[in-house]
């Protein structure tokens, strides 16, 4: 591709930021959202130590904080008048029910409502980008989840075991959005994919230290978790091609569980979602 303009959130550690450092590296534009300021600039220093002339910028946000991603999607259209890809990549993963400060369930409210509102938010901005990408990371985790309550998608009182099962929802919820997103943007010339990264090491889900050490040698480090994000970022041979769910740069659409493929679902979704964000 020629030199693009590309948003990556939870750019500043792990996959999002490998992510960053591929994408600068290929000398597009880097815009790097991420909610701590000081890790965010300390991110930007670690690229430049092997990519010195990287075009980076901080927008900073908190995907959790509908309030702060409305302020971050207002900055983003304050600084670029394109947008080619936008790569929502940010999430958590947490063991305990917990409610952000505008009262929404904080694994709903980071790895699905956050990317949901920020890319609308960002859509007339995307669509006005002649043949742009919306990349978002899910996972083969989705399959910890049967389906997506509907009734208490705000609202659980569990998380399952680790937290697997509400993470799993989430993954669920991701790859359901970006098939009506897909959808929606049909004739536009924008596309929309998700991906699994596989299993990479990081800190999501605060592993103990016996955890990390049983489980290395079996993980990705993050820079080969981020390969399918930076491939369907960039790649040409994925230009024009949308609603696929796709794992080690290859499209994987028999991955994905039942739930996955349910059209249905993934419209009520949409409308839920819609709602919960004031849409």
């Amino acid at each position: 591709m020629s030199k693009t303009t590309v948003l990556i959130t939870g750019a500043n550690s792990g996959i999002g930021l490998e992510t960053a450092r591929a994408i600068a590296a290929q000398g597009h534009r880097t815009l790097m959202l991420c909610r701590n300021p000081e890790r965010a600039a300390a991110a930007c220093d670690q690229i430049r130590v092997t990519v010195p002339n990287a075009d980076l910028q901080v927008i900073n946000g908190d995907l959790a904080q509908q309030a702060s991603v409305r302020a971050a999607a207002a900055a983003v259209n304050a600084t670029t008048d394109r947008l080619d890809v936008l790569v929502n990549n940010a999430g958590i993963h947490t063991r305990t029910v917990e409610r952000t400060s505008e009262d929404h369930d904080v694994f709903l409210a980071t790895n699905h409502l956050g990317p949901f509102l920020l890319t609308e938010l960002l859509r007339p901005l995307v669509t006005a980008t002649p043949s742009a990408r919306i990349v978002n990371v899910a996972s083969h985790a989705h399959r910890f989840a049967k389906t997506v309550d509907l009734d208490h998608l705000d609202t659980p009182t569990s998380y399952g075991p680790m937290g697997f099962r509400r993470y799993g929802e989430t993954k669920l919820m991701n790859i359901l959005w970006t098939d009506e997103l897909a959808r929606r943007l049909d004739g536009t010339g924008v596309t929309a994919n998700s991906l699994h990264p596989g299993g990479v090491q990081s800190n999501l889900g605060n592993p103990s230290p016996w955890q990390r050490l049983v489980i290395k040698p079996f993980m990705l480090t993050a820079e080969q978790g981020a390969r399918t994000s930076v491939f369907l970022a960039t790649d040409q041979s994925v230009t024009g091609i949308t609603g696929g769910y796709w794992a080690k740069c290859k499209r994987v659409d028999e991955k994905r569980s039942t739930a996955a493929r349910d059209s249905t679902l993934a419209a009520d979704l949409w409308i839920a979602c819609e709602e919960l964000t004031g849409g």
